[in-house]
Formats: C-alpha cells, sequence, structure tokens
C-alpha cells in the first residue's frame, strides 16, 4: 500500500536551491535574489520544483554531486497562498518531500503573468536565502 500524500501547511517552509551565480543572486548588490532564481527549468513541466523543509534539510537540498555551489532561497506555504499562488506535494522515488507551483511552468515561464509570478517570488514571498554551500 502506498504512503498517503501530506498535505503542505500553511506554516510549512519550502525550499528552492538557486545557482551561486550574481544572475540569481548577489547578496552585495541586493538582498533579495533575482526573479530569474524561480524561472521554471526544462524539467519543471508541471509546475516549479519546491522542497518542503520537512523532508530535506538546507543542506540537503544545496547538495550537488558536481561539485557546484548554490544558495537556498526559504519560502513559506501561507505566503504563496495569500498571493495566489498554490503549492502542491509531488513526492519523488527520491525527494518525498518535492512539491511544485503548478501555476509556474516551463511552457508559460516567458508571459508576463510568468515574469510577475517570479517577480513576486523573488522580492515579496523569499523569506531568507542561506548559503552559499558547496
Amino acid at each position: 500500500m502506498a504512503e498517503a500524500i501530506q498535505p503542505i501547511a500553511d506554516d510549512e517552509l519550502l525550499l528552492r536551491r538557486i545557482p551561486a551565480n550574481p544572475e540569481y543572486f548577489n547578496p552585495d548588490v541586493d538582498p533579495h535574489p533575482s526573479p530569474f532564481a524561480f524561472r521554471p527549468r526544462a524539467d519543471d513541466n508541471t509546475g516549479l520544483s519546491l522542497v518542503r523543509m520537512k523532508f530535506a534539510s538546507v543542506r540537503e537540498v544545496a547538495a550537488n554531486p558536481r561539485g557546484k555551489h548554490y544558495y537556498v532561497a526559504v519560502l513559506r506555504a501561507a505566503d504563496l497562498r495569500d498571493h495566489g499562488l498554490s503549492v502542491v506535494p509531488r513526492p519523488l522515488p527520491d525527494n518525498p518531500g518535492h512539491s511544485e507551483i503548478p501555476e509556474l511552468t516551463y511552457a508559460n515561464r516567458s508571459t508576463s503573468e510568468a515574469k510577475e509570478m517570479q517577480l513576486l517570488l523573488a522580492e515579496r514571498l523569499c523569506v531568507r536565502i542561506e548559503g552559499p554551500f558547496p
């Protein structure tokens, strides 16, 4: 019997890995990440990927086997919902805390609505940035 998918509570923290690259985040210039940090990648076909902090630590989310460095953006589920964004659990076999924002996908990433969402996530909804981590 498959384990039931746990709904995401409003007080849950969500994590998004951001490359340690000034195009995504430059703390010397701006305390907020660039909206580009929330631009869906090619594998974000059903929604922008996040990880639930109750399933993984910030360091685990930042870890990369190729040795690249990353920051981790921290967001709160209630803040997303308060601004009209959904956040849904989409567990993966190797990532039980995987979740997504279905309104923001690779297919719609260049629309004006998606760009507004990316800006909102970067400038108003990102609670903090941790890192960089190797």
